[in-house]
Order: C-alpha cells, then structure tokens, then sequence
C-alpha cells in the first residue's frame, strides 16, 4: 500500500492536513472559510498568489491580514 502524501496547512497553531496532491491557494482559503482579502498564504517565506498551486508535501502557513487605520 502506497502513503499518500499530502498538504500540511499551518493556521492559527493548528496543523491541517488535505488529501488532495494539488490544490490553488484559493481552494485552500475557501476549505478554511477564509476570504482572499483578509488571509494569504506564505511557502518558505514567500508570499502566494491565490492562484499558485500548492502540492503534496508543501507545509503552507497561513496569515490573517491586519488592517488597521
């Protein structure tokens, strides 16, 4: 029996795991019920684009946005 690797998510000191091999930031954020305006995600320091693919293996954090005024 093959493992199947998988996505590791990093959110608010929490470890979220996703099966998929592949998933678009955005699906991430939405599976998180977070909105692309107020959250992003960040890949060994770099910022991501919503639409850049993360796969299986990548430890993605993300980061909910401040704004203040």
């Amino acid at each position: 029996m093959q493992v199947k690797e998988k996505i590791y998510v990093l959110y608010r000191g929490k470890k979220i795991e996703f099966e998929e091999e592949k998933m678009k930031v955005k699906e991430i954020l939405k599976k998180l019920n977070l909105s692309g305006e107020y959250a992003f995600a960040v890949r060994n320091g770099e910022i991501l684009d919503e639409n850049q693919t993360v796969k299986a293996g990548d430890e993605i954090k993300i980061v909910n946005a401040i704004s203040g005024g």
